[in-house]
């Protein structure tokens, strides 16, 4: 990102790392892209604060593959050679996704759905040539993304009943599910996509751990469906004669955007509850909170603003640090409220500029068992009451030295 003097983001590498700080509980990551390279001082802020990355777009599979036998990895392998290169955990972000995928994969010239045997065909030819160059170098896949309508009102029979078919909205049709079926004998499913395409990622990269990944998980019909696939595919999988002793969706993937408006601390830990119970881990992939709306966009975020977010993110953590054991990452989805696809909504822990929010105070002091001095004169740029500190920042303007915070 191109910035003036002026509003060039400074990050203080002088605050608490956060994966540091939360190493006995989960891995931190964040995302990153090709150009952020070219910033020195935003990579080292990274490598501070993260001990795992996931790529924001480059990654994906419009960006991988564009038509039968054309690859291109060059943005991917800058990602991938990075993360080695400082061994920091590279989450694989998204093999099989409804969105942003090339047509080839799994529809005719014409936009009607592939036959199943050619959808199975295209798939495993498309996980072979893109995992296997990186197979050992990726941590975890998000093997699967948002394969799952959203749904109101109470689960009721098969998780497959629920996966995206045909829609309304030419944004959001399965085309994976479309093409399975197309040709399905007795027996058979559209979403048998599931499994294929979790086989073909554990064949061609037998290390890596595989995810399944989803937004609005914590609503009680897709937190069902999410659980009830994990669990039928791994049974499964144990009668698979490539059956290697371990789960085959080995992991829940919680996106974690969220909004002031519907932030309900109570549907998350009902939904991690239910993702334990399958035995896969859990992973917060995407986390944000916004405030506003695009229409109606939260920037600069108030000071009210800010200190509600920063309570939404404690009792957030409070609910990641009592079911450590399951959630296996933390990752957020911007580096700050400005890099963030969501900056309307001022959704991260950090302001445009750098300074730490109020609610990275809030989550790293949880972790530590302190509490924040309500009082504090600090005079930091990242002083937890004032923010830019205008405040306090005259007074104490004319003294050698600056009071610290303890947090």
């Amino acid at each position: 990102m191109s910035q003036t003097e002026e509003n060039k983001t400074i990050w203080n590498l002088d605050l608490p790392s956060l994966h540091r700080t939360f190493t006995k509980q989960f891995m931190f990551g964040n995302i990153v892209s090709p150009r952020d390279f070219d910033d020195s001082e935003l990579m080292e802020m990274i490598k501070h604060h993260y001990n795992a990355i996931t790529a924001e777009n480059a990654m994906k599979p419009v960006y991988i593959t564009s038509s039968p036998g054309v690859y291109d990895f060059e943005n991917a392998d800058k990602i991938v050679g990075w993360a080695v290169e400082n061994k920091i955990s590279l989450i694989g972000h998204t093999l099989i996704w409804h969105g942003q995928s090339a047509p080839w994969l799994n529809k005719k010239p014409d936009g009607s759905p592939l036959t199943r045997a050619e959808a199975v065909t295209n798939m495993e030819a498309f996980i072979k040539e893109y995992v296997s160059r990186y197979s050992g170098k990726v941590y975890s896949w998000d093997v699967i993304n948002e394969a799952f309508r959203d749904e109101d009102g109470e689960f009721k029979g098969n998780w497959r009943d629920y996966l995206r078919g045909e829609s309304e909205n030419p944004r959001a049709v399965g085309h994976w599910y479309l093409a399975y079926s197309n040709g399905a004998k007795d027996g058979e499913s559209g979403g048998d996509f599931v499994f294929d395409a979790f086989r073909f990622a554990r064949k061609y990269d037998p290390k890596a751990v595989l995810y399944y990944n989803e937004y609005n998980e914590e609503q009680p019909v897709k937190r069902e469906a999410i659980a009830q696939m994990t669990e039928e595919i791994n049974e499964e999988w144990k009668n698979h004669p490539d059956y290697d002793g371990r789960l085959l969706i080995e992991g829940i993937g919680m996106q974690c955007h969220y909004n002031h408006l519907n932030f309900d601390p109570d549907l998350i830990r009902k939904a991690i509850e239910r993702f334990a119970k399958t035995g896969a881990r859990i992973a917060a992939t995407e986390l944000d909170i916004t405030f506003g709306s695009s229409e109606v966009p939260a920037v600069p975020i108030t000071a009210e603003q800010t200190k509600s977010q920063a309570e939404m993110y404690t009792s957030l953590f409070r609910i990641f640090m009592e079911y450590s054991e399951h959630i296996e990452r933390v990752t957020f989805w911007g580096k700050n409220d400005v890099q963030s696809w969501r900056s309307w909504g001022s959704p991260t822990l950090f302001h445009g500029d750098g300074r730490a929010k109020e609610s990275f105070h809030k989550i790293t002091a949880l972790k530590l068992g302190k509490t924040l001095k309500v009082d504090c004169p600090c005079a930091n740029r990242d002083c937890p009451r004032h923010g830019d500190c205008a405040p306090c920042r005259e007074s104490h303007a004319k003294r050698e030295s600056l009071p610290g915070c303890e947090r």
